[in-house]
Parts: C-alpha cells; structure tokens; sequence
C-alpha cells in the first residue's frame, strides 16, 4: 500500500471517526496518532487519542476503510458505559 493510499484511507475515516465519538458518546476524539493494517490481513485502520478533558485516558477506534465504517470503539469503562443506548 503507497503512502498516498494511507494518507487517502486516513483522511477519509478521521471525520467519519470523530463525527462517530460525537454522535453516540457526545465526546469530541482528539487523534493524536494511527496505524493501518495491511490489506493482507484485514481492511482496519486504528485511531488512537483521547477525547477532551481527558488526555490522559487513551481510546482507540477501530475503521473499516473497506466499508468505511466504525466497527469498535475501545477506552475505559466509564467512556464505554457512556454510549448512548438509542443510537
């Protein structure tokens, strides 16, 4: 995969991302760094940060830039717990 492809991949999940923290968790995520799975393996990319107020508690989300989608957010259990049940 290029380094254009990655850079492609992350400008595309990181509003998706954010937009995704806000939406269920009413949180805004600060990324502060990010990994991508070679397409071999599986189509993830993970954002790692923080959200606001809490810099010191690490939350990563888990992308799918295949089907350019979040498919788990990890953190803890009191950033977990708050999920808006509804969404």
């Amino acid at each position: 995969m290029s380094t254009s492809d990655k850079q492609n991949i992350l400008e595309k999940a990181t509003p998706v991302s954010i937009q995704y923290i806000k939406e269920y968790y009413d949180a805004d995520f600060v990324i502060t760094s990010h990994d991508i799975d070679d397409p071999s393996v599986h189509s993830r990319l993970y954002l790692y940060g923080h959200v606001t107020g809490h810099e010191y508690e690490h939350i990563t989300v888990s992308y799918n830039y295949d089907t350019r989608e979040v498919i788990s957010v990890t953190g803890p259990g009191w950033f977990i717990d708050s999920r808006n049940p509804k969404k």
